[in-house]
């Protein structure tokens, strides 16, 4: 499909149980004008097998095999071959509402806005990981108003409420690729980063007050296994890309102080 609407970027790696149920949800859209880009990163279960058979179903899945990157490395793959209008980045073993899409179009088209942004549920939550997550945002911010993407950042994190998931985002590309913003590679936690910069960057930005999308939590991943020097090292990393964006940009200073 040329020029698509929204371009879906969804990295695979190792998710063969659930990578069917997250393809279909992002097949299943009430808006049909995507491209569908599935990234391979090297997966050494049936994950590949599994996507092919379900591009056989549907003219819009794009399949692309590589070594393993990492999230951020794929992701950024994504974004170099995406062609929509917006970008949307789904994970492989999560699920998103059938009219998530659609509805982050109209506002945005609206709108005329650089992203907008909705709430989240945890899938499984019959499961104890001893995680305190939550992805409620509606009573700090409303879906008719209209913020600069600095003082939202600031509104959230000064009610502690503020989540740095990339899959909660529905982003303009252009307005991305115009600001440079790209996942670091090579680290963990790299929403940290990104999602941060996307909302500093931004100037226009609203929320939709629905829970779209629907997060698995799974054993020994990355947000349920214990805490290591690793994360330790990669908070590190990410927090001294923010402060070098600070100086870059003093505006913005006070507001990364208080994130960090």
């Amino acid at each position: 499909m040329s020029n698509p609407k929204v371009s879906i970027v969804i990295p695979v790696y190792n998710t063969e149980v659930f990578v069917e149920e997250a393809v279909r949800s992002i097949m299943d859209q009430t808006l049909r004008d995507t491209e569908i880009i599935i990234i391979n990163d090297g997966s050494t279960d049936t994950s590949l097998d599994i996507i092919q058979k379900l591009s056989e179903e549907d003219t819009r899945i794009q399949i692309y095999s590589q070594e393993n990157q990492g999230l951020s490395a794929t992701r950024n793959r994504g974004i170099a071959l995406a062609s929509g209008r917006y970008i949307y980045f789904m994970d492989s073993d999560d699920y998103l509402e059938p009219k998530a899409l659609e509805t982050c179009l109209d506002k945005c088209e609206k709108n005329n806005l650089d992203s907008v942004f909705f709430d989240a549920d945890i899938l499984n939550k019959e499961h104890d990981f001893s995680i305190n997550l939550t992805y409620d945002r509606d009573d700090y911010t409303d879906e008719n108003e209209l913020y600069n993407g600095i003082d939202l950042l600031n509104t959230l994190l000064d009610n502690k409420c503020y989540t740095p998931s990339a899959c909660l985002n529905f982003i303009n590309l252009n307005h991305l690729r115009q600001t440079k913003n790209l996942f670091l590679p090579g680290i963990i936690h790299e929403d940290q980063l990104f999602t941060c910069i996307l909302y500093l960057e931004a100037r226009r930005i609203m929320r939709i007050n629905d829970r779209f999308f629907k997060r698995r939590l799974r054993e020994d991943s990355i947000m349920t296994r214990r805490f290591s020097r690793r994360n330790m090292d990669c908070y590190f990393i990410v927090s001294d890309h923010l402060l070098a964006y600070a100086n870059d940009h003093p505006i913005t200073k006070a507001t990364i102080d208080k994130y960090l």
